[in-house]
């Protein structure tokens, strides 16, 4: 039961449920009885969610993301589509890509069509330099970035301290007598930067000279992996252990190492079912997803809610050891 059925069963709109909910003073008292009544026949009982929203509320939640076919925005976009979809709110999902222009656009569209809030999910959707068109959104919506930063009036961030989990993988690496790793990275973004920087505080924690040459990109598709692994060992690039930054990245990685005959540890990060999918199944690091989206989302609640919000909330990763983490 939900307040378009409460609406229905007592014969009234949506926004007169609403006005009831939120005690307002423009209805009639016949009418606030029979809806009062209808609830309490129901068991209905109204979520902080809803009593939070406006009169005038179109019941939307925006929700932006680069790329829905990538794992990790796919399942974060799902966790929040559950929770918009049980608190009977509509989600109006756009894919940007990656250029800031269809960004701007996308959230120009999302504020003209009047949401309620904004949820940009990862770090892809920040600019390293300029992030104007998030200050613009955010000066008319509250907007929520989950995992990703960006210190700006009206913007509401929940990340993984993705630096210090690969500063912590990377020191444990070296403490198990691994002093060459390799560093696999995706494109440019601000998470990726993150974890180019925990990976050198690492280095600089154990006293390790850092060599840049272990700090590769790749293509994210199996084959450029492949490709890039073995441009690696024949120029002479040396390495005892692979990191990737994604789990995509360190599967590829693997399975390169397996066609050339190598073994030696291999790390991902997310924790994505790659992980388990691999073989061997791969040690990743989880930057828990779920629970990143679960605050993001009670941030939001409390928004609506009147409440005061911490702008920026770090919830830690951890370190997930399958059959990849091998010393030989």
């Amino acid at each position: 039961m939900n307040i378009y059925d409460i609406a229905a069963k007592s014969g009234v709109s949506i926004a007169t449920v609403s006005r009831v909910l939120n005690n307002a003073d423009n209805v009639k008292a016949a009418t606030r009885q029979r809806v009062l009544q209808v609830m309490q026949e129901e068991g209905f009982t109204p979520n902080k969610f809803a009593r939070g929203l406006s009169l005038g509320s179109m019941r939307m939640v925006g929700i932006l993301c680069s790329n829905i076919r990538d794992p990790f925005y796919a399942n974060a976009v799902g966790y929040v589509e559950d929770f918009l979809r049980q608190n009977d709110l509509n989600a109006v999902l756009r894919c940007t890509g990656p250029a800031v222009e269809d960004k701007q656009k996308a959230l120009d569209y999302l504020v003209h069509q009047k949401m309620d809030a904004i949820i940009l999910v990862g770090s892809s959707s920040i600019e390293e330099t300029d992030n104007s068109h998030i200050a613009q959104a955010a000066a008319q919506v509250p907007v929520i970035i989950i995992n990703g930063y960006v210190d700006l009036p009206g913007v509401y961030c929940v990340t993984c301290d993705e630096r210090a989990a690969i500063a912590e993988l990377t020191g444990l690496l070296f403490r198990r007598n691994r002093q060459r790793v390799l560093l696999l990275h995706g494109p440019m973004t601000q998470s990726c930067r993150q974890k180019i920087a925990g990976y050198t505080d690492a280095h600089k924690t154990a006293g390790m000279p850092l060599v840049e040459s272990r700090i590769v990109e790749s293509e994210r598709q199996l084959e450029q992996i492949n490709a890039c692994v073995k441009h690696l060992l024949v120029t002479g690039v040396s390495f005892d252990a692979i990191v990737g930054t994604e789990d995509v990245l360190a599967v590829g990685a693997q399975k390169a190492l397996q066609r050339i005959g190598l073994t030696m540890p291999v790390v991902g990060f997310n924790n994505s079912h790659l992980a388990q999918c691999s073989s061997p199944e791969l040690t990743s690091v989880d930057n828990e997803l779920e629970k990143l989206c679960n605050t993001a989302l009670q941030t939001l609640v409390d928004l609506l809610d009147k409440k005061e919000v911490t702008p920026h909330i770090t919830i830690p990763a951890r370190l997930v050891e399958r059959e990849s983490f091998r010393f030989n």
